[in-house]
């Protein structure tokens, strides 16, 4: 399949990055919601503009923590055979690909599909994000030399990632984060929604309240709760587990406290401007689908200037260091990637009720999850495609992505993928139709709920 003519014409687009296409497309989904051309592009602009502004941030707060992390790797590492090279490495390999507008195409059919058969309730503007699936298509096709296993299974995702999205903005989770009318899509990342929302209802039922939010310790102990403040003593703490001169330190408690107040603010923006935009897109298309209600699909990334993500993001740096060490078979310890974990980490806050303790103790099974999916094959895995893409790596080592790690979806590709020889075409098939299924026996019994609760009001 010739696929030449369509790269040299979306490859630009895709290069421009994710500030290009956001501004593109919230332009004309505000056309298309007949907002008027200049109150589309204008909407389209401050968009790009909140979304670039909590980029520069998280960029700012990612390149202050990532000397410190690499301080404490360096201070409490060793040499592991595969090395962390980031997910800004596999995204760039994946928009490399090929076949990554094929699964942009497949993956957007999907959502309308599923929009106008009220299968999902999320219209995904989050094209960016679509590099995780086709990370996963490759290594399906690494493994079996399949490119048709690859495509399904990357469809598959498609489907699951938006029963996913729904299932957190659903709960209320994404309007508990201030973002009403919004759900998070970032491929498979988002089922960590659904982990925490089973591991905050297991301990309501061991006793541990949510009792230890930001706001409570700024009630309790004053200034000592307000996020510049709360960034300050984490960038000390860091900083002297890091080994820092005490300037150093006095400067990482800067940043960190920077980055605490400014990203929220940046979010302000955005949500200020996606107002107008959601609520005409939410009109238009209930008058398409029989006034059925429509998330819009972003970036969760507006939301990781909450507090309590961004203290579990610095908390659970030692931590996954020392996860290296104690879990058997590690492979690797998380290096380029453990400033970017926040991205997982918001997931899971809403569902804990902001509480640090709970938060924390759900960020460490995830942590878990994390070193066990590296050393049954995703660093593995990851090498393999980043080889693909021209990489090259030393004979009995590797590199891999803890971004990577913490993807189900990268997981479940190499099991399916190493396994091709046995289940075949019919055995993949089928793990997607039952998985499929689930989901829909799940989304059927939530639309009668819903028509019976919507009749009783």
């Amino acid at each position: 399949m010739d696929l030449g003519f369509v790269n040299a014409i979306l490859d630009p687009v895709m290069s421009a990055g994710p500030l290009f296409m956001i501004f593109i497309v919230f332009t004309v989904i505000g056309l298309v919601v007949r907002l008027g051309f200049l109150k589309a592009v204008r909407n389209g602009l401050m968009i790009a503009v909140g979304f670039n502004g909590v980029y520069i941030v998280v960029e700012y707060f990612l390149g202050k923590v990532a000397p410190a992390a690499s301080a404490l790797a360096t201070r409490f590492g060793g040499v592991f055979t595969y090395t962390d090279i980031g997910w800004a490495a596999f995204a760039s390999f994946a928009w490399s690909s090929p076949w990554a507008y094929v699964i942009v195409l497949l993956s957007l059919a999907v959502n309308l599909v599923m929009i106008f058969t009220s299968m999902t309730d999320t219209l995904n503007l989050n094209i960016w994000d679509f590099w995780e699936a086709i990370i996963a298509c490759l290594i399906v096709y690494a493994l079996t030399n399949n490119i048709v296993a690859g495509l399904v299974f990357a469809t598959f995702l498609a489907w699951f990632n938006l029963m996913m999205s729904d299932f957190n903005a659903q709960r209320g989770y994404c309007s508990d984060l201030g973002f009403e009318g919004l759900s998070f899509y970032q491929g498979t990342n988002v089922a960590w929604g659904a982990f925490g929302h089973y591991i905050g209802k297991l301990l309501d039922k061991t006793g541990l309240e949510a009792k230890f939010t930001p706001d409570y310790i700024q009630e309790k102990f004053g200034v000592v709760g307000e996020p510049a403040v709360l960034g300050g003593i984490i960038g000390m703490l860091m900083g002297i587990g890091a080994g820092y001169f005490w300037i150093d330190i006095v400067m990482l408690m800067i940043a960190l406290a920077t980055s605490l107040v400014l990203i929220p603010m940046m979010s302000g923006i955005v949500m200020q401007a996606l107002v107008p935009v959601s609520e005409a897109a939410g009109s238009f298309m209930k008058s398409k689908t029989s006034g059925k209600q429509i998330y819009i699909g972003v970036d969760p990334a507006i939301a990781v200037g909450n507090t309590t993500v961004l203290a579990t993001t610095v908390l659970m740096v030692p931590i996954l260091l020392v996860m290296a060490f104690v879990i058997p078979g590690s492979v690797n310890h998380p290096l380029a990637d453990l400033p970017s974990l926040l991205f997982f980490w918001v997931f899971v806050v809403a569902p804990n009720k902001f509480d640090m303790l709970r938060t924390l103790i759900t960020s460490i099974l995830m942590g878990v999850y994390g070193t066990i999916a590296a050393t049954l094959g995703v660093a593995k895995w990851s090498t393999m495609v980043a080889v693909g893409q021209g990489v090259e790596v030393a004979e009995g080592t590797g590199v891999t992505s803890w971004f990577n790690h913490l993807c189900p979806e990268m997981l479940v590709a190499g099991l399916l993928g190493e396994n091709y020889s046995k289940i075949g075409m019919p055995g993949l098939i089928g793990f997607c139709a039952v998985v499929t299924v689930i989901t829909i026996v799940f989304r059927l019994r939530y639309l009668k709920n819903l028509k019976t609760q919507t009749a009783a009001a």
